[in-house]
């Protein structure tokens, strides 16, 4: 497909934007033929783009336009999203926002038989792009790739996909007997914990706010 303009994606959504709002109600076959025509037209405005449908009874439908957290197609997002027309029934809204931890990772959670909410993490002390150590006591080096693919997926579901791009570094993963204790949090405390540090402000031992620079 050609590459559209922003102004022509938004014309051919607007024209075919009830085959989405209904879109639950559609065979198997048709649904998956309409995902595929609206990934198609995305991807030929701007290759990195995705996108995730959200139904809920009596609230408009949200469109995500998303780039999976990439900090660089930030801006595109943006730009794509300022130029959507007010369309009837929808919400249409930049990059994934924060939303339940364990969302969209029933697969690896039942794979690897790790509950997310059992998470610790702690920071490093950069002050703009912390890496987060994400730990859990089954870790293994064998296991290592599914523990990161499930701590990945709930560090960017709790922070939503702009500070997931934005306000931490790397992401690590470790056994938690490899951890200090005393500097140990439940992963549920991040979203929290980012916030004050992107404020410029931080907790003392004592439980006093103190600025960081």
């Amino acid at each position: 497909m050609y590459k559209l303009s922003k102004r022509h994606f938004w014309e051919w959504f607007k024209r075919y934007n009830a085959e989405y709002l209904f879109l639950k109600d559609k065979s198997n076959k048709e649904a998956r033929f309409w995902i595929s025509e609206l990934n198609a037209h995305l991807r030929a405005y701007y290759k990195f783009f995705r996108f995730g449908i959200q139904w809920e009874k009596g609230q408009p439908t949200i469109l995500t336009i998303s780039v999976h957290g990439k900090a660089a197609h930030f801006k595109k997002a943006d730009d794509l999203v300022a130029m959507a027309p007010q369309i009837p029934g929808w919400k249409i809204v930049s990059l994934d926002q924060p939303r339940d931890m364990d969302l969209h990772l029933e697969d690896v959670i039942r794979e690897i038989s790790i509950d997310p909410h059992e998470f610790r993490y702690s920071l490093d002390n950069h002050p703009h792009n912390p890496t987060i150590t994400v730990y859990h006591p089954l870790y293994t080096p064998e296991n290592d790739p599914l523990i990161y693919q499930l701590a990945h997926g709930a560090v960017y579901n709790l922070l939503g996909e702009r500070s997931f791009g934005i306000d931490i570094g790397e992401i690590e993963v470790a056994n938690l007997s490899s951890a200090n204790i005393d500097e140990l949090e439940d992963l549920e405390a991040l979203p929290d914990q980012i916030g004050l540090r992107s404020s410029g402000i931080m907790v003392d031992e004592d439980g006093n706010l103190v600025s960081m620079y």
